[in-house]
């Protein structure tokens, strides 16, 4: 049987405990209490023996044949296989309330967070904590398979969705075939329902949070639509991220760049900006009370409140913006077999340090932009819709960015950018938005990095890209010998001569930023771009790029 190419996703019900009965809630505890001390059991076994367990050419997995033979007894086997009446640790023994079943499910949880921890410990070095030195009170939650539990819906019932699970915990002592059943009700809102309408529903987890309320993780599979014989012609959208313009999307054909479209959160940085005041008088405050020794009266309570706050807020806003981003792309893939480039913003944090001269403000914007939790949402989306986000038949991929809104992407020169929100090339004369300009030479070097696309040829837009693609990192100087010498300056922080232009990122360059926000958005540069075209057919004309232009969740590229 071949392995379904699809996704999958998780769907997260809480459980209607209030209208359980008292018996219910009790076998419930006990059910998932039982599955806990089993899979602890299971990781304090592997970790004994995981010189012989591990297997594979990292030595990253752990080998079930071999686990088997120390914890689970086989007197019935197929031909050619010898019995095990012994074995090591016997879990059958040690856990007599529970099936071969539900063991094997137990045995699956526990390898997989072990599995998780050898990965985290390559990562990390042996600084990475143990699966099994956790808190003992936490409830570990086992892999449930769609064999030992049924989705039930009902309409008479007061919770319509319930969950029947096995229940094996007095079956199984007193030999009986067929196992009880637990009733779970569950609180399904139309969400979950569509959620489930998707796929298959495959396995469940039953856990609690920190507040101990119950809750069921299920995983649908979903399978990737059948997209063979419909032939789209190719497109790649570029995505440039930015602070004020949330996002920034140019779609590239091979006879043209076709359309621009900015998505703005205004009210965003407004609600961020609220909430920092408020974050920074309570510091203050905090401040004040601690030096002079007055009692904090419930202010650090209050600050930990709003930073809360603020970070659900921008949490949400970020959301917003993956999903209006990820609907805009369902839209283009009706017309286009379509190609995704986000720009990855490589240590840019270190441009916000202290004593880089670039001011309060400048750092505040900085470290306030979760650039990488927007890209990482935003390509879980996109796996969620069935694409391929990883490997050789991805469509989507992360490029670097650096130098992509300061060179031109007509003729691959340096310009320059008098503000933030605009480029001018001295080469070429080429005027437009700086944000528009990374954005297409973002999708240049997806392009350039996909060789499948180097085959298409329109009226030279896919060439010129390429092109484009190649000369949009400037090349570092010969260094001369230091003699002893470094060659950065001593006096201030920016990039030197000798030095490399990976050091110079100006990219992420916003002292210009400090004009009012009512002046960045007049935009001249849109404008006398396409009134006047330095290269002509290589981009569409003023009146058909804002027809063309699109405002999902932001405003024309104008």
């Amino acid at each position: 049987m071949a392995r379904s190419q699809g996704t999958t996703i998780s769907v997260k019900v809480p459980i209607n405990r209030e209208v359980m009965t008292k018996r219910s809630r009790q076998r419930l505890r006990q059910i998932v209490g039982r599955d806990t001390r089993v899979i602890r059991a299971f990781i304090g076994v592997i970790e004994q023996h995981e010189n012989d367990l591990l297997t594979g050419r990292k030595k990253k997995r752990i080998h079930d044949g071999k686990l088997d033979k120390l914890t689970m007894t086989a007197l019935r086997t197929k031909a050619g296989f010898s019995q095990r009446p012994n074995v090591p640790h016997d879990m059958k023994a040690l856990f007599p309330r529970i099936s071969t079943n539900e063991l094997q499910e137990c045995r699956q949880s526990a390898v997989g967070l072990y599995e998780s921890y050898l990965a985290l410990r390559e990562k990390k070095g042996w600084d990475a904590s143990r699966p099994c030195s956790v808190n003992s009170t936490r409830r570990i939650p086992r892999w449930v398979f769609s064999q030992r539990f049924k989705l039930v819906y009902d309409s008479t019932f007061s919770s319509r969705w319930r969950l029947s699970l096995r229940d094996t915990l007095d079956s199984v002592p007193e030999g009986r075939r067929h196992h009880d059943r637990l009733l779970i009700p569950l609180k399904v809102a139309p969400f979950h329902a569509n959620q489930f309408r998707r796929g298959e529903v495959k396995a469940l987890q039953i856990f609690t949070d920190r507040f101990h309320k119950w809750w069921v993780t299920f995983a649908v599979r979903v399978d990737k639509p059948d997209s063979q014989g419909v032939q789209h012609p190719p497109a790649v959208l570029g995505i440039d991220l930015g602070i004020e313009k949330a996002v920034c999307a140019s779609l590239v054909t091979p006879t043209k760049v076709s359309e621009t479209c900015f998505f703005k959160q205004k009210d965003k940085i407004e609600s961020i900006k609220k909430y920092d005041c408020l974050v920074a008088n309570l510091q203050r405050e905090v401040d004040t009370r601690r030096n002079t020794g007055q009692g904090m009266d419930k202010v650090l309570l209050k600050l930990r409140k709003f930073r809360s706050k603020r970070e659900n807020v921008a949490r949400e806003y970020d959301r917003v913006l993956v999903r209006d981003l990820l609907n805009y792309i369902a839209e283009l893939s009706e017309k286009y077999t379509l190609y995704v480039a986000i720009g990855r913003l490589a240590n840019i944090r270190n441009l916000a340090r202290r004593g880089n001269f670039k001011g309060r403000r400048f750092r505040r914007m900085i470290h306030s932009w979760a650039f990488t939790r927007i890209t990482e949402s935003f390509k879980h989306g996109l796996a969620q819709k069935g694409w391929s986000v990883n490997g050789k038949d991805s469509r989507f991929r992360v490029v670097p960015e650096a130098w992509t809104s300061i060179m031109c992407w007509k003729c691959g020169a340096k310009g320059k950018r008098p503000k933030q929100n605009y480029f001018k090339c001295s080469s070429c004369g080429h005027k437009t938005n700086a944000d528009r300009n990374g954005a297409i030479n973002i999708a240049g070097r997806l392009i350039m990095l996909t060789k499948s696309l180097h085959s298409v040829r329109g009226l030279g837009k896919w060439e010129n890209s390429v092109q484009a693609g190649k000369r949009s990192r400037l090349k570092a100087r010969k260094k001369k010998p230091s003699q002893g010498k470094s060659l950065l300056s001593s006096k201030d922080q920016t990039s030197g001569l000798g030095e490399s232009a990976a050091v110079h990122f100006v990219q992420s360059d916003l002292v210009s930023f400090s004009d009012e926000a009512s002046k960045s958005d007049n935009d001249p540069a849109v404008e006398n771009t396409v009134e006047a075209l330095s290269v002509v057919g290589s981009d569409v004309s003023a009146i058909k790029q804002e027809k063309e232009a699109r405002s999902s969740g932001g405003i024309h590229s104008r």
